[in-house]
């Protein structure tokens, strides 16, 4: 039987209370955000240890280890991210993840995540504010050391978004969370402000990761939930929308299923489709939705009105006009 073990609240800083919120970032791949302070199964020490391997941990879970996180993970942030440090209870820290908006906190999506994922660092900081942004386009990609591409500091996730240096026709730098520099393969990237919405090209992002398994909380290219899903594939648009499915569902423009267009996104809810929101698919026309279902399917095409979900559309979005 697997257990939570809490952190009592005598290990909080005693300090923290006093010096206000921190501003800090994911300096790991990835990193799982959790519902309380959690020292989990064995299993996720895979993604919980100081230099994790989240593509080592993704790829050994079966059905059964993906149902265990239904409720014990809330989201996942990539490296880089920025995050407000809320509170400190041992080797744990709770953060908001900036970047992903929820009407649970305005500063960003809540949860905690071992203290040894986030780093603060003034220079990362000054970047983050004044440098141009390069994003990763490929589903994964290799952060180098040095120029020549010879030797790989970190792995780095589709989305992944970071403060850019210098570029020339091969090589990007980039500054990382620590401080220090970095190096990408220029084809693997884009700049953020060069991120344009194309209803044909969100499908095409999207089809790149059919087949690849579910993960609840997920936001990454080792595994989406359903809404993280949706959301990186609006990012890699250079558009950013809420986090989680029922949020996304009160924002852009209400769309007739009769009048769909690629890219718009399709929701779906209990007691047949008037109840609360519990899935969003994207509509990838004809009739059809890709998403990434639950944890016994990986991401899919398959029709809009198909079992379970036909009895259970409660409406569309559109983001983009």
């Amino acid at each position: 039987m697997f257990a939570f073990s809490y952190c009592s609240p005598k290990e909080k800083d005693s300090t923290n209370a006093t010096r206000g919120p921190t501003l800090g970032a994911i300096r790991v791949g990835i990193t799982v955000l959790w519902q309380v302070p959690v020292q989990g199964r064995d299993y996720d020490r895979l993604i919980l240890q100081k230099n994790n391997d989240p593509a080592a941990w993704a790829g050994g879970m079966d059905v059964h280890r993906r149902l265990w996180l239904v409720d014990k993970a809330v989201t996942t942030a990539l490296l880089g991210e920025p995050v407000i440090i809320l509170d400190r209870q041992g080797e744990w820290v709770k953060v908001a993840a900036i970047r992903q908006k929820t009407s649970i906190d305005a500063r960003g999506y809540p949860g905690w995540v071992p203290k040894d994922h986030i780093v603060s660092n003034d220079t990362y900081n000054h970047d983050l504010e004044t440098r141009p942004h390069v994003v990763v386009m490929d589903r994964t990609a290799g952060i180098f050391k040095n120029p020549g591409l010879t030797d790989q500091l970190a792995e780095a996730s589709y989305m992944t978004r970071l403060p850019m240096l210098k570029k020339d026709d091969r090589v990007i730098t980039i500054r990382l969370p620590g401080g220090n520099r970095g190096y990408l393969y220029r084809g693997c990237t884009n700049m953020v402000t060069d991120l344009h919405f194309s209803r044909a090209g969100i499908i095409e992002e999207a089809k790149r990761f059919i087949d690849l398994p579910y993960i609840w909380a997920g936001t990454s290219a080792y595994g989406f939930d359903c809404s993280g899903f949706v959301m990186r594939l609006y990012q890699s648009q250079g558009i950013s929308i809420a986090r989680d499915a029922d949020e996304q569902a009160l924002a852009g423009t209400a769309v007739a299923i009769d009048n769909l267009e690629l890219g718009d996104l399709v929701f779906y809810a209990g007691k047949g489709g008037v109840g609360p929101i519990h899935h969003v698919a994207m509509y990838a026309g004809d009739g059809m939705i890709i998403h990434s279902p639950n944890s016994n399917f990986p991401v899919t095409i398959q029709a809009l009105d198909s079992s379970p979900y036909g009895e259970e559309y409660w409406g569309a979005r559109r983001y983009f006009d």
